[in-house]
C-alpha cells in the first residue's frame, strides 16, 4: 500500500526541520567527551604512580640521612631533629620508633599531615650497633592524590572545552549548510518556475510568429489580388518595399528597385505633379492623390495610374516614411 500524501508531506517537513549532517557535531561531542574522560583517567593514574615513586624516593633519602646522622653522632637521636626538619618535604610525616622497648612514644616525630594515607605508609628497620629502630613515613593526600586530581581536572576541562568548541563550530557549519540547502532549493524552485515561463513564452512566441506569418501572407495575397501597385518609401522617398506588380509595370524585379527614388519611376511630364503630391503629403499628414504615369527604365510605354500617398509620422523623428498605392487605369499592359 502506498503512503498517503499527508504522511509523505509530514515526513518531508520533519526531514527538512533537521539540519543536514546534524549527526556530525553530536558524534564529535560524544567521542570528544569519552576520549577526555579516558585520557584524564589514564594520566591521573600515571601521575599518581609517579607521585608514589617520588614519595618512595623521599622515604629512602630520609632513611639514608637518618643512617648518616646516626653514624656520625653515635646513635644520638636528639641531634637528628634540626637537619631532618630542614630536609623534610611538605605533606609528609616522619616518625622514628625504637624496637628495643615496648613503648608507644616515638623517639622523634617531624611534620604534620591533614589527610593521612595510612595505607601508603612506608617503614624501614634500622640496626646500628645493635640498636634497632623503625623509620616510618606517612604521606598526606596532597602529596599523592592531589597531583593526579589536578591532572584529571585539567585534561577533563581542556578536552571537554575543545569538544564543546568543535561541537559549536560543526553545529554552525551544519546551520550554514542548512541555509545553503534552503537557498539552493528555493533557487531550483524559482529556476523551474522561470523555465516554465520561458517555455510558455516560447509557445506564445511560436503562436505569434505563426500568426504574423499568416498575417503577412494574407496581406501579401490581398496586395497581389487588389491589382494595385503598393510601395513603402523612406523619409527621402526611396523605395523600401514594393509589391510584385512592379515586375509587370516596370519590367524589373521588385528587389532591383530597392532604395531607388520613386520619383525616378514617374514620367518626365508628371515630375512636377508627383513633387507637389509628395510635399503635400509631408506637410498635411493626410492622404494625397494625383493622376500621373509611371515608366521604368526597361518599360516600353508609360502606365497611367491614380497615385495615393500617405505620410507615416513618428513622435521622435517626425516623418518616418510614406505608404504609396498606385491604381492602374488601363487593364491591358504590353
Amino acid at each position: 500500500m502506498g503512503s498517503s500524501p499527508d504522511s509523505t508531506s509530514l515526513g518531508s517537513k520533519i526531514r527538512r526541520a533537521f539540519w543536514p549532517g546534524l549527526w556530525v557535531p553530536v558524534v564529535i561531542l560524544l567521542v570528544g567527551s569519552a576520549l577526555s574522560v579516558s585520557v584524564a583517567k589514564r594520566v591521573a593514574d600515571q601521575t599518581e604512580a609517579l607521585a608514589y615513586q617520588q614519595y618512595q624516593q623521599q622515604h629512602r633519602a630520609l632513611v639514608l640521612m637518618v643512617l648518616d646522622q646516626l653514624y656520625r653522632h653515635g646513635n644520638d637521636i636528639s641531634l637528628l631533629k634540626v637537619p631532618l626538619a630542614k630536609a623534610m618535604p611538605q605533606h609528609l610525616r616522619l616518625r622514628i620508633d625504637t624496637l628495643e622497648r615496648h613503648t608507644k612514644r616515638p623517639l622523634l616525630e617531624l611534620g604534620s599531615v591533614h589527610t593521612p594515607m595510612k595505607g601508603h605508609a612506608l617503614r624501614t628497620e634500622l640496626n646500628i650497633d645493635g640498636n634497632r629502630s623503625m623509620v616510618t613515613t606517612l604521606p598526606d593526600a596532597q602529596l599523592l592524590t592531589a597531583p593526579a586530581q589536578q591532572a584529571r581536572w585539567l585534561i577533563l576541562v581542556s578536552g571537554l572545552t575543545l569538544s564543546l568548541l568543535a561541537f559549536v563550530l560543526s553545529l554552525y557549519l551544519c546551520w550554514r549548510n542548512h541555509q545553503q540547502s534552503r537557498l539552493t532549493r528555493r533557487q531550483q524552485k524559482n529556476l523551474k518556475t522561470q523555465n516554465r515561463k520561458i517555455a510558455n513564452l516560447n509557445v506564445e512566441k511560436l503562436v505569434l510568429r505563426q500568426a504574423l506569418n499568416d498575417s503577412e501572407s494574407r496581406s501579401r495575397d490581398l496586395i497581389n489580388l487588389s491589382g494595385n501597385l503598393i510601395a513603402e518609401l523612406d523619409d527621402q522617398g526611396r523605395i523600401a518595399y514594393i509589391s510584385a506588380l512592379a515586375a509587370d509595370v516596370f519590367k524589373q524585379a521588385p528587389s532591383d528597385l530597392d532604395q531607388t527614388p520613386f520619383q525616378q519611376l514617374v514620367t518626365q511630364a508628371d515630375q512636377q505633379r508627383f513633387s507637389e503630391c509628395f510635399e503635400a503629403a509631408r506637410a498635411d499628414h493626410a492622404i494625397t492623390q494625383a493622376d500621373l504615369a509611371l515608366m521604368g527604365e526597361h518599360s516600353e510605354q508609360a502606365t497611367p495610374v491614380t497615385l495615393r500617398l500617405k505620410a507615416l509620422t513618428d513622435p521622435v523623428r517626425g516623418i518616418a516614411g510614406f505608404r504609396l498605392s498606385a491604381q492602374i487605369k488601363s487593364q491591358g499592359l504590353d
